[in-house]
């Protein structure tokens, strides 16, 4: 049901981003400066809405034993690359630093990377959301049979009680923070699940004022219990 919801509810949604993107277009070519703001804020509101969707099929996929994982052999150095590029202007507006350190013969690890790209894109981005003229650092390392990606900033951080409610789905730190902030509250949610699923763990260290730290430790080669594989195609 879920599935098929969400596929009737993405297609007019991508409908009106692509309608809000002309429209955006053609008023710039005419000059009519005024409409920009409101087809910014459409577009916007659609891709938040958007995610939400996509979050949430996730979400029911996992609780439901029906994620399918995808394995491969994944470069490490040039995911790190890839998660840069993405997510440095996100960090620069903020008028943050990116510090990025990834050894150059930390080799590769076989798992899915479109999981855990999209783990790294969730922790990059809030980290440069919840900084603000400040430092946002990547780490990625090899620790024995595990690759771990580290994730620090320098932002507001959170206190113990938010800690222990930061991977419940909806859960935002504050309501003063998601007013201010915004999001989901299914990132991090479904980042834990996603590592989880392929062995590994996230955890988190910070402190209110100073900072947040976040540690990925996935095996370097995953091995996936049978339902989270995915079925070979005839």
């Amino acid at each position: 049901f879920l599935a098929n919801m969400s596929h009737e509810l993405r297609t007019p949604l991508n409908a009106i981003i692509g309608y809000a993107e002309l429209l955006e277009e053609e008023a710039t070519d005419l000059g009519d400066e005024d409409y920009l703001p409101d087809l910014a804020r459409i577009q916007s509101a659609g891709q938040h809405l958007l995610t939400l969707i996509s979050g949430i099929l996730d979400l029911s996929k996992i609780e439901a034993g029906r994620m399918s994982l995808f394995l491969e052999d994944i470069d490490i150095e040039k995911l790190v690359a890839e998660a840069q590029a993405i997510v440095a202007p996100a960090v620069e507006k903020n008028r943050n630093t990116f510090v990025v350190e990834c050894p150059e013969n930390i080799g590769t690890m076989y798992a899915d990377v479109v999981r855990v790209r999209q783990v790294l894109f969730n922790l990059l981005s809030n980290a440069a959301k919840f900084t603000e003229g400040g430092t946002v650092t990547l780490r990625a390392a090899r620790d024995g049979e595990n690759v771990t990606f580290a994730i620090q900033d320098t932002g507001i951080g959170m206190t113990r009680e938010q800690v222990d409610k930061l991977f419940e789905a909806f859960s935002q730190a504050s309501i003063e923070t998601s007013r201010k902030y915004g999001g989901t509250g299914l990132g991090l949610a479904l980042s834990r699940d996603f590592c989880r699923m392929m062995g590994g763990d996230i955890t988190v260290e910070s402190e209110e004022g100073t900072g947040s730290t976040f540690t990925i430790t996935l095996p370097a080669r995953v091995v996936l219990s049978e339902e989270h594989v995915q079925p070979e195609e005839n």
